[in-house]
């Protein structure tokens, strides 16, 4: 029989897609002699594939979230809400942000990226970053407070045209529409076609969506600064607006290199294929906070999911003392883009296609990811 103070003490940092079958199974890691705590800033995590969608109204925050605090206390873990400050490898030991360490056997990070709003001076003051997915909900606040006597429409600035920001954009045009508010929406593209890091084909068939609802679209526009309701390019070039939303990438969060761990050259925590930490036999991690050792990976959701099962079966085999299994990345993958307009585009390879269908798929896969992991009664 296993006593308390004979259990190992396994903390999870950050409750995101990789850490969700692991949360999930809790009571799993409680049997086999673990004590568990996961260390989050909010109980909810919102699920960033649907975040846009959430933004039009298509799915209320409810769908969107997963209640992690009641996943890991209702299957025997301890929940604390904090953010680990820093982490020293030497004594086990993560220092948060209230001032409190927690000490562990085995940790994991699922910490996610944010974005880096320092890049662009000003943007801390003028805009709203993508991420944290939830603070996609004040566009919404800040589109229907915006109220001018001299002019009725709200001008939306996109900054960036990856990804998100095409979604973004179609679905605040959905939400506009859907509210009879009156909207300018522009996209300030830092390179000359949108999606540059997709097939061609893609970027062609996001623009038309976007321009065929009005959405203005200004190639080469790389914002410099923004103050006083303006962003300048590095070209002198000015474009007005009354709310901005910053997309333009994501960088892995700095708790990493802050305590003198080995990182990739852009901070994210260096791994190996069995995602553990390539210099602490301890620490393991995976989605946007890592980096895999001799495999460089696209940071997409679905590398996150397919690492889970690996990340799950190793943090087991690492407190029972069983041999690790390896992470093996595959070549290519899905991506499904939601235009906003009840549409959507179909990547994986070079097969690219747009319509109804690709939402629709797109839909059906989220919300049976959602399922997976919402504990009863959270999709309300």
């Amino acid at each position: 029989m296993v006593t308390q103070n004979d259990r190992r003490k396994m903390v999870f940092v950050g409750g995101g897609h990789v850490h969700l079958l692991c949360l999930k199974n809790t009571d799993r890691f409680v049997r086999d002699g673990a004590e568990v705590t996961l260390i989050g800033p909010d109980r909810f995590h919102y699920y960033s594939g649907m975040g846009p969608g959430m933004v039009s109204g298509f799915y209320r925050p409810e769908q969107v979230r997963f209640d992690i605090q009641t996943m890991v206390e209702s299957r025997g873990g301890v929940f604390v809400q904090d953010k680990v400050r820093s982490i020293d490898k030497s004594s086990k030991t993560l220092m948060l942000q209230s001032g409190e360490k927690i000490s562990y056997d085995v940790v994991s990070f699922n910490v996610g990226s944010y974005v880096p709003m320092d890049r662009i001076p000003g943007a801390q003051e003028s805009a709203i970053p993508v991420k944290p997915i939830e603070r996609l909900q004040s566009v919404r606040e800040a589109i229907l407070n915006q109220v001018s006597d001299t002019d009725p429409k709200t001008r939306v600035l996109v900054i960036g045209a990856g990804p998100a920001g095409v979604e973004l954009a179609g679905n605040i045009w959905r939400f506009a529409r859907d509210q009879n508010r009156q909207v300018d929406i522009t996209v300030a593209n830092s390179r000359d076609r949108v999606l540059p890091n997709l097939t061609s084909k893609a970027g062609i068939l996001a623009q038309a969506s976007l321009t065929r609802r009005g959405i203005r679209i200004l190639p080469n526009f790389r914002v410099a600064r923004m103050e006083h309701g303006v962003a300048r390019s590095q070209s002198g070039d000015e474009v007005s607006f009354d709310v901005a939303i910053l997309t333009i990438g994501i960088m892995p969060q700095r708790v990493f290199a802050d305590s003198g761990l080995t990182t990739s050259e852009d901070g994210a925590l260096l791994v190996d294929d069995h995602l553990e930490s390539v210099d602490s036999a301890d620490i393991f991690g995976g989605g946007d906070c890592i980096a895999i050792q001799g495999h460089p990976i696209d940071r997409v959701g679905v590398y996150a999911v397919r690492e889970a099962p690996v990340l799950f079966e190793n943090l087991l085999a690492r407190l029972t003392g069983k041999p690790l299994s390896p992470f093996r990345p595959q070549g290519t993958y899905l991506l499904i883009f939601n235009l906003g307009d009840g549409s959507g585009i179909f990547v994986r390879g070079s097969w690219v296609w747009q319509g109804r269908l690709a939402f629709t798929l797109k839909n059906y896969l989220d919300t049976r990811f959602m399922e997976r992991f919402q504990v009863s009664g959270e999709r309300g």
